[in-house]
């Protein structure tokens, strides 16, 4: 019987047997494997962390048909491929809002951007965050509330508390300022 076998039958019998012997047999190969797709190893143990998390908490194990082995390196591809997606999306938002905030014929001043950052930055952190993944990542409400494993009211709410704080924080010209440029990501 593979290694293979052996672990998916350990888990059957004690998850958290099967656990161990399964971080012990792939983690650092998935960590190279992982590296190499994202050229940071700091990134890569996020990305097979997510995955052995993913395949002990939804309980892949009991549904597995075919190689552990195969199916673990397609996890953890398709974990890069998606990581590579949200930071490449993620930083297209920031440098489209860097060069509307920044851009001279828009005439928006550098001091009023960062009193839209710092104002943003006094924001309790979940709030904050769904702002974030809302804004400036481009998410839909229901990625950020399946991201986050909350319910989606509970990010509209979050929302709309951010901006009720904001417009508290801001002038009316500011706060209309940043809806603008949050209204056109």
């Amino acid at each position: 019987m593979g290694n293979n076998e052996e672990i998916l039958l350990l888990f059957r019998k004690n998850e958290q047997q099967g656990f161990r012997l399964l971080y012990a047999s792939f983690y650092d190969p998935l960590i190279l494997f992982a590296t190499q797709l994202l050229g940071d190893a700091e990134e890569a143990a996020d990305v097979v962390q997510e995955c052995f998390v993913d395949f002990w908490a939804n309980r892949r194990f009991n549904s597995l048909r075919g190689s552990l082995e195969n199916y673990l390196y397609s996890a953890v591809k398709h974990g890069c491929l998606n990581y590579l997606r949200n930071t490449r999306r993620r930083e297209d938002k920031h440098d489209v809002i860097r060069e509307e905030l920044y851009d001279e014929e828009e005439g928006v001043d550098p001091e009023l951007v960062e009193k839209l950052y710092r104002s943003m930055e006094s924001l309790p952190e979940e709030r904050r965050r769904i702002l974030h993944m809302v804004c400036m990542e481009g998410m839909k409400y229901q990625e950020v509330a399946d991201q986050l494993g909350v319910s989606i009211n509970t990010v509209k709410t979050q929302m709309g508390r951010s901006l009720q704080f904001l417009r508290k924080a801001l002038k009316t010209d500011d706060y209309l300022t940043l809806l603008f440029f949050l209204g056109k990501k």
